[in-house]
């Protein structure tokens, strides 16, 4: 009913407006068979954030990419950055310049792109949010930076996961991404032997320059099984330091997501321990 007042309006405007080429008669019949067409929308603006260089120390210029494919014709026709203000959740926001025009746009997709500087002062993680000056907003990135004295990860890593080769295992991963980006894992397997359960955990680690390998060590926590009751928690007897460990992160461009390796480094060689998938993982965009 909405629909045919609106349609009905739209003719007695059309009787009005000649300009439009619409007659009273073909309003009426699309009026009766509006219901019946599909309903077709214009895409949303599609957008990516790419800093280059992806990881570096402070004082390095930055050079920041925007770019995607804009629903119209009638694409942003600037881009200007802006100073974080918010010391506590520190973000640079890039705002784009939709043109205001009374000029119909055509419906094809439009590439754009974006080049933008910036210099951080400060080793960490800084958001960087996309949006148009009609408040719209498009898109998110991060701003990577660090050092030998003090490296960053260059992704969020916190979450559950799994490998798909040894069902029931799993590694769970606390993450203090953009602030100290301390990493605390623990990991479940079970003993080729008995079938028990064993638990360990990854601590004590640092994250290398590049920002996709922590190196830790390994802990293998100990109980006495003496107590009655086979389902209540047991203190901790022993913790065995098993030796050193790296979880190296990779961005997975099949998936869109985060994929990682779990190595044993202690004796050398390395040893492969677990080829790892996040659960429901956030997307990655991969160029």
């Amino acid at each position: 009913m909405v629909m045919e007042r609106q349609i009905s309006m739209l003719c007695r405007t059309a009787s009005v407006l000649l300009v439009l080429g619409l007659s009273v008669a073909s309003c009426q019949s699309r009026a009766a068979v509006a219901e019946s067409e599909p309903k077709l929308s214009i895409l949303p603006p599609v957008a990516a954030v790419v800093v280059s260089p992806q990881i570096a120390p402070p004082g390095t210029r930055r050079k920041i990419t925007v770019g995607g494919m804009w629903p119209t014709g009638c694409v942003p026709t600037g881009a200007a950055l802006g100073e974080p203000m918010d010391p506590v959740h520190p973000a640079i926001g890039i705002l784009l310049a939709e043109p205001l025009t009374f000029v119909a746009c055509t419906t094809a997709l439009t590439p754009y792109t974006f080049e933008l500087e910036y210099t951080p002062r400060s080793a960490g993680q800084l958001e960087i949010v996309v949006m148009t000056n009609r408040a719209s907003a498009l898109a998110r990135g991060t701003l990577v930076t660090g050092d030998a004295a003090d490296p960053r990860s260059i992704h969020d890593v916190a979450g559950a996961w799994y490998d798909p080769q040894t069902a029931g295992s799993g590694v769970m991963i606390a993450h203090d991404y953009g602030q100290s980006d301390a990493l605390f894992a623990t990991w479940q397997v079970y003993d080729p032997a008995t079938g028990a359960s064993r638990w360990y955990s990854l601590q004590q680690g640092r994250w290398q320059d590049n920002g996709l390998v922590w190196l830790g060590r390994l802990y293998e926590s100990k109980a006495n099984p003496t107590q009655p009751c086979s389902l209540c928690p047991l203190p901790t007897e022993q913790i065995v330091d098993r030796g050193g460990v790296r979880l190296t992160f990779s961005a997975n461009g099949a998936s869109g997501g985060l994929d990682a390796t779990l190595d044993f480094t202690d004796p050398s060689p390395p040893q492969r321990l677990s080829t790892l998938r996040r659960f429901l993982p956030n997307r990655i965009v991969i160029y």
